[in-house]
């Protein structure tokens, strides 16, 4: 990570994770107005909650 101090780097890791959640939402609308089928919708849901797990560990140990 190129950012400097642990504040630069908590800051980029929550525009991170917010990010993540965007894209759960557009994701969930996707799928509600059928351009994005059942299947593959609900593999990408489960990868975006991975993924903020995955970026608020990475948050808790930098506190």
């Amino acid at each position: 990570m190129t950012r400097q101090t642990v504040k630069d780097k908590t800051h980029f890791l929550v525009i991170a994770r917010g990010s993540c959640a965007e894209l759960r939402t557009q994701i969930y609308i996707g799928m509600e107005i059928g351009y994005i089928t059942s299947e593959p919708g609900k593999a990408w849901l489960e990868e975006t909650r991975e993924i903020s797990k995955m970026i608020n560990g990475l948050i808790t140990s930098l506190n």
